[in-house]
């Protein structure tokens, strides 16, 4: 999750706590863990971390729910839980954009590692994909599924801009099901009036699309410029993810006042 910090307030707010929470008692039921752990147990963990600290800057946190001891695979407890939370960057430029290509690593599947979990062992398909990127000197890469359509980035949700259309893979296409999307679909139909098509996106729409972003909890809105060297657009941000960008990081930060409940104050 992200706290943001709000100066002229001297305010940290944690943006949609509940949410995040919730998705994790979701995870715990999905991977079995015969877990102790209430909806209250999650959230004031952070809640209490926070306030002791004295932030006043943005932070990421980390909570982590584990096996404790040593046990077979089929081990369900006893669980432990593990809270972190460090003053937060950005992980990438959002103002000049990024380069990405479409891996050659597929990204896992339902049936085998459901992406749905919020699962530390679904990242280590991310952190193989996102270095091999690197490697060949791009920012981060794009992943296919097994069926060879566009799914999403690592640790990131992935949308088009298509002739006037706005487009994003659905739930049901091997990614993870974001908080942070939900918030980018509403947030676009809300302020901007533009209605978001879930659908299948092949490999080559990206070479022709107008406009890409991702949107993730660590990302934010980060916008995209090329793919596999192929230049969208202009080679600029586009102004659907420029308008977007700005009414989110408003929303978050607490500037723009409304969706209070998306916002969990800490002192």
């Amino acid at each position: 999750l992200r706290g943001y910090w709000n100066k002229e307030e001297k305010q940290l707010f944690v943006f949609r706590l509940e949410d995040h929470s919730k998705r994790l008692l979701e995870s715990i039921k999905m991977v079995r863990m015969d877990s102790h752990l209430k909806y209250n147990d999650v959230t004031s963990s952070i809640t209490k971390l926070l306030k002791k600290s004295n932030f006043n800057t943005d932070v990421h946190i980390r909570q982590l729910v584990f096996i404790e001891g040593i046990g077979p695979m089929n081990t369900t407890g006893p669980v432990g839980l593990a809270v972190a939370a460090i003053p937060s960057y950005r992980f990438y430029d959002a103002k000049k954009g990024i380069n990405c290509s479409v891996s050659s690593w597929r990204r896992i599947s339902a049936n085998s590692s459901p992406p749905r979990i919020k699962c530390t062992a679904n990242y280590h398909n991310s952190r193989l994909a996102s270095k091999q990127g690197k490697l060949d000197g791009y920012d981060s890469i794009i992943f296919l599924n097994e069926l060879g359509k566009v799914c999403e980035g690592p640790s990131m949700c992935l949308f088009m801009v298509r002739k006037g259309c706005v487009i994003t893979p659905p739930v049901s296409s091997d990614i993870l099901e974001s908080i942070t999307r939900e918030t980018t679909i509403k947030l676009l139909k809300e302020y901007h009036d533009i209605e978001v098509i879930e659908r299948d996106i092949d490999r080559t729409e990206l070479y022709i699309a107008d406009e890409l972003f991702f949107s993730g909890t660590a990302c934010e809105i980060t916008p995209i410029i090329s793919v596999d060297k192929n230049i969208l657009g202009d080679g600029k941000i586009g102004n659907i993810t420029t308008k977007i960008q700005k009414t989110y990081l408003d929303i978050v930060k607490g500037v723009n006042k409304d969706h209070p409940e998306w916002r969990t104050a800490i002192y």
